[in-house]
């Protein structure tokens, strides 16, 4: 279908769409290793603990602390500017515009990452059949495997101000499974609407919505089973000045430490969804 870009805004170019996807594979790139680290936290505390101990008759430990504590309470006082906008003029707006997107979307994209040397993680997506999914496994010797799914297309209002609502009904089918002996695994999936706000030229302004709703978030047992529609909508303030990508997206990943003799654990998460329609309303 052709949708009329006087309702919609201009179509954006090819390399708008590719930049796009790999902010989005980069911003999930950023997610994944910020949880890498969190998790690699947890089990320094401990260390940290013992350090601080150790040292606390060392001057050079107490200057440099008295240095960080100061610096950040001299940020902290910082005072900004105001931003300059342009002018807006008063106007009455009457009336609002709904489109109903379906396949083939403008765009689709995939992000995957693995650690361990038999963990994976396969994502796949398709913007002309409006289907995407994954498969996770962390394998014999275990680690993490984390993956994004995810389609959508763009709208650039009218209107100088108003508010936009995107909605949309994904079915799936899944499976999942968490088996430890002596060990623990995790899995866990989402589901969502991402919205970007950016200029007409394709750069980045904000993250108007990031939505996730978690599907599952498990450490033990197996399950599968389907939905038929899981109801997604979003509310974001828009404006004629920026153009708005609109994404569903999925997201999912394991955690599993692998076997050994008398004990370990491995972990599985998998998706297939299937994006019939995404619906955009506007109003002025």
């Amino acid at each position: 279908m052709i949708y009329d870009e006087r309702l919609i805004g201009r179509k954006p170019s090819d390399k708008h769409i590719e930049k796009s996807k790999a902010r989005l594979r980069a911003m999930f790139q950023r997610r994944f290793e910020e949880r890498v680290r969190m998790e690699r936290h947890a089990s320094s505390d401990a260390t940290y603990e013992l350090l601080r101990r150790l040292g606390k008759e060392d001057p050079a430990l107490a200057a440099a602390v008295k240095t960080a504590r100061a610096r950040s309470a001299a940020l902290a006082k910082k005072r900004l500017h105001q931003p300059k906008v342009a002018k807006v003029r008063p106007r009455i707006h009457q009336g609002s515009v709904a489109i109903t997107f379906v396949p083939p979307f403008t765009w689709a994209t995939t992000w995957n990452a693995a650690t361990g040397k038999s963990a994976f993680a396969t994502p796949t997506a398709d913007a002309n059949a409006g289907t995407m999914g994954f498969q996770i496994f962390t394998g014999d010797n275990g680690k993490t495997g984390d993956a994004l799914v995810a389609v959508g297309s763009y709208f650039q209002p009218s209107t100088d101000n108003g508010i936009m609502d995107v909605a949309a009904n994904p079915a799936f089918n899944y499976y999942w499974g968490c088996d430890n002996i002596l060990d623990h695994s995790q899995s866990g999936a989402y589901v969502g609407i991402y919205i970007a706000e950016c200029t007409p030229d394709g750069d980045y302004v904000r993250d108007a919505v990031d939505q996730r709703i978690f599907l599952w978030n498990v450490d033990s047992g197996h399950d599968q089973g389907s939905n038929s529609g899981f109801p997604l909508s979003v509310t974001t303030p828009v404006d004629s000045n920026h153009l708005y990508e609109f994404w569903v997206l999925a997201g999912g990943g394991a955690r599993g430490d692998g076997w050994g003799t008398f004990g370990g654990s491995s972990a599985s998460c998998n998706a297939n969804f299937t994006v019939p329609s995404i619906t955009v309303a506007a109003y002025g």
